[in-house]
């Protein structure tokens, strides 16, 4: 390959010492534009000559370099695409999730009687060939809370105790929320799943 390159600069500089010494020699009239041009031709023709050899396919991939690595890199190439598709789409279905649980539980945690939630979602993969993920079941946390009634100020009395917080989860409350979520979200009686938080 070096060899072929000193050959090539070589060539080029003998073609230019060649032009330059005709047009020392060429008396100074109209034809002279003419001899000029076929002249720059001659080295235009001289540096591209590697190129037109390459595309005759007089020269092998492995003698060029750029030639030989893109051939033997296009199977790497393509799988380092592919797996750049599959982590694209893993991260996209982790952030879904993500961005999934913290909406319902913020609308969880604005129902009245709800003091916290936590949401777990299960997605399941798409279809063979498809590259979408599909909701199989959301679970929420609940920790029940105080009702809107039930934050009124009682009524002070001396010598009673005070009263206890509510720590069941009601199955009123639980209706509510599964309402509230199915319907916002279109899910299904079987994707909801509502749990006490421990």
């Amino acid at each position: 390959m070096l060899a072929a390159v000193t050959d090539w600069v070589k060539n080029i500089i003998l073609v230019v010492l060649f032009a330059s010494f005709l047009e020392l020699l060429l008396p100074s009239s109209s034809m002279q534009r003419f001899i000029r041009v076929i002249l720059g031709l001659t080295i235009m023709l001289a540096i591209l000559n590697p190129a037109m050899e390459i595309i005759q396919d007089k020269w092998i991939p492995e003698q060029v370099p750029a030639l030989s690595s893109a051939a033997g890199n296009a199977g790497r190439v393509l799988g380092a695409a592919e797996n750049g598709a599959r982590e694209r789409d893993r991260m996209a279905v982790e952030l879904y999730k993500k961005e999934l649980a913290r909406q319902v539980r913020a609308v969880v945690t604005a129902i009245d009687g709800v003091a916290d939630a936590r949401v777990a979602v299960t997605v399941a993969d798409g279809q063979a060939g498809s590259r979408t993920a599909m909701l199989e079941k959301l679970t929420v946390y609940v920790q029940p809370g105080l009702t809107t009634e039930e934050r009124k100020v009682p009524k002070v009395t001396i010598g009673t105790g005070p009263e206890k917080l509510q720590t069941e989860l009601k199955q009123e409350l639980r209706t509510k929320i599964a309402r509230t979520v199915s319907e916002l979200y279109q899910l299904r009686d079987n994707q909801l799943e509502i749990r006490k938080m421990n």
